[in-house]
């Protein structure tokens, strides 16, 4: 958890928080060139928790964020700006710019004999463009309805709780003992893969709940997802019953 000036965040926002709190005191972590040489010491102050405890996954991080500078040095002047308008507003494009740039994002599973590509962090980065700059300039997509759910932890969760999903008892009883997951099982690909269909469900039915009425709506899965993962965090005790799963990944 990670105090700002309004609240404790935690999760994401605690992110937000401790990214917003090293630039007020100068560091420079939206720099690729500061990016591409972090140290481990830098990372783990930058991240720090209010509280005791401590940033999973911190090597990897390391390597996501050194990574990623470098990429931006070598490949798009320094500046993810050029990523972004050489998609020509296509929010697919970007994904594929993306993935195929920034190995950190390639959010992919072999299920069965398939590979599943879920790109959670890929797609939710071309949206949070797309909303923090209200659809104009670099964040206007003409295709930005493409884009799923970002199956994470979260949302699976609120699903669960308004019975868009239904778990085994095998699973359930896996879940309640916080059993570990590994990245990658097939349990994890169908908890997210099964989502993403449900969220797609959820929007299905809103659009033809709005036609029934003679309304007319701008709604996507984005939307959807934003929705369910708000109530979720709304509602602790509620989705909490049935816990998470526990998965360790820096893909979500």
């Amino acid at each position: 958890a990670v105090v700002s000036t309004q609240s404790t965040g935690t999760g994401y926002w605690s992110l937000c928080a401790a990214v917003n709190r090293a630039m007020k005191v100068g560091i420079p972590v939206t720099d690729a060139e500061f990016m591409a040489s972090a140290t481990k010491e830098q990372v783990e102050t930058i991240f720090r928790s209010d509280t005791e405890g401590k940033i999973p996954l911190l090597d990897e991080r390391v390597k996501a964020i050194n990574d990623a500078g470098k990429v931006l040095l070598e490949r798009f002047f320094g500046s993810f700006s050029f990523c972004v308008m050489r998609a020509d507003k296509d929010a697919q494009k970007l994904i594929d710019i993306i993935v195929d740039n920034f190995e950190s994002y390639r959010d992919m599973c072999q299920y069965k004999d398939k590979t599943v590509s879920f790109l959670k962090r890929a797609q939710i980065l071309v949206s949070d463009i797309w909303t923090c700059l209200d659809g104009k300039g670099l964040g206007e997509f003409k295709n930005i309805n493409t884009i799923t759910m970002f199956a994470d932890y979260r949302v699976p969760q609120a699903l669960v709780a308004f019975n868009v999903l239904q778990y085994s008892d095998e699973l359930k009883n896996k879940l309640k003992s916080r059993e570990r997951i590994a990245p990658g099982d097939d349990i994890e690909c169908e908890i997210r893969g099964m989502s993403i269909y449900g969220c797609d469900q959820i929007l299905e039915r809103v659009e033809e709940l709005a036609m029934e009425g003679g309304r007319e709506i701008e709604v996507n899965a984005i939307l959807v997802d934003y929705f369910l993962w708000e109530w979720a965090r709304d509602n602790r005790p509620l989705v909490d019953e049935l816990p998470f799963h526990r998965t360790r990944t820096v893909y979500y």
